[in-house]
């Protein structure tokens, strides 16, 4: 065999790339090629008739064992409670079928954009607000997994500060699983809340509380003013898959907006058509506002967002 061929089912042009082989020897792995539907298909039905298919194919890889990764982080100081912090964020690394603009220079984008609001605004904001551009999310949300066992706690026994890939026990939410007990910084008891964009070019319609059923009236008062901007909705449900886990993983509130899908599950999410074309100008702009909004209440609120209580321990069993 000499290379591996697949496929997505969407058709149109459109093909969707991922991560495979984690781990595995790179001499040992095979190239692999990802094609449109209807050239996989043709190929399929040429094969179900005894045709031969020919391929002709040139690929030139370099691979790179360590690359270099790295977040972009920056704040706004807060006045009297400047040692607390407050965090927007968003990944900036994108696969390579496309440029990434839904996914997430569009995250990236309007939370830069947020942060360029509350500073050009001159508004005061009691608590420091930081934002975070993560690397390496689309290979497990490395960057900011790094970022959070650094500041913020990290997994103790024979993993003792690994990054934390799972949710601490009773408050849900990572990836995978905890090496051991949690260890505590002191900069974690300072944290207020984590907001996160990544779900490609739609606008904000609400947040997820990631099963905060504490945070809810909060929420719910806040986004009141929001409506006229089509902020209507919280959800208790949780939602994967991007940077929100790493905090909310550990225990601290981290939360991502909900967003129209728009096109993004059905044709820009991690595909070759995840250019400029795909985003909404006018989404963006608003949910830039939306964004430096959360911040700016998180930042100025009296108390810290609460969190989630942890599941209380199940029932003992007896040893047979």
């Amino acid at each position: 065999m000499a290379a591996v061929l697949t496929t997505h089912p969407r058709g149109h042009g459109n093909f969707r790339i991922g991560g495979a082989n984690r781990g595995a020897d790179p001499a040992t792995l095979l190239p692999s090629i990802v094609v449109v539907a209807e050239h996989y298909g043709r190929m399929v039905r040429q094969l179900q008739k005894q045709q031969a298919v020919r391929l002709e194919a040139d690929i030139r890889n370099t691979w790179h064992p360590n690359p270099t990764m790295f977040d972009v982080v920056g704040e706004i100081p807060g006045t009297d409670k400047a040692d607390e912090v407050v965090m927007l964020g968003a990944h900036f690394d994108s696969w390579h079928a496309s440029t990434g603009a839904t996914d997430n220079a569009a995250g990236s984008a309007a939370m830069m954009e947020a942060m360029r609001i509350l500073k050009a605004s001159g508004v005061r904001l009691r608590r420091t607000v930081r934002i975070g551009l993560w690397n390496g999310e689309e290979q497990g949300l490395i960057g900011s997994r790094d970022y959070v066992a650094k500041h913020y706690a990290t997994t103790g026994g024979a993993g003792a500060g690994a990054p934390v890939g799972g949710a601490a026990r009773g408050v849900g939410g990572g990836r995978g699983g905890n090496a051991g007990p949690m260890q505590y910084t002191p900069a974690h008891a300072k944290f207020s809340g984590y907001f996160n964009i990544d779900n490609g070019g739609g606008a904000i319609r609400g947040i997820y509380l990631q099963g905060n059923t504490a945070v809810a009236p909060i929420f719910r008062s806040w986004i009141e003013p929001m409506r006229d901007l089509g902020v209507t909705h919280i959800t208790i449900r949780n939602t994967g898959g991007t940077d929100h886990q790493s905090f909310d993983g550990v225990g601290l509130p981290g939360f991502q907006f909900i967003q129209d899908p728009m096109e993004y599950s059905s044709f820009s999410h991690h595909s070759n058509l995840d250019s400029y074309e795909r985003l909404q100008p006018d989404d963006m702009r608003t949910n830039a506002t939306i964004a430096a909004m959360f911040a700016y209440l998180t930042a100025n609120a009296d108390d810290l967002l609460p969190r989630k209580t942890p599941a209380p321990a199940g029932p003992k069993t007896q040893a047979r």
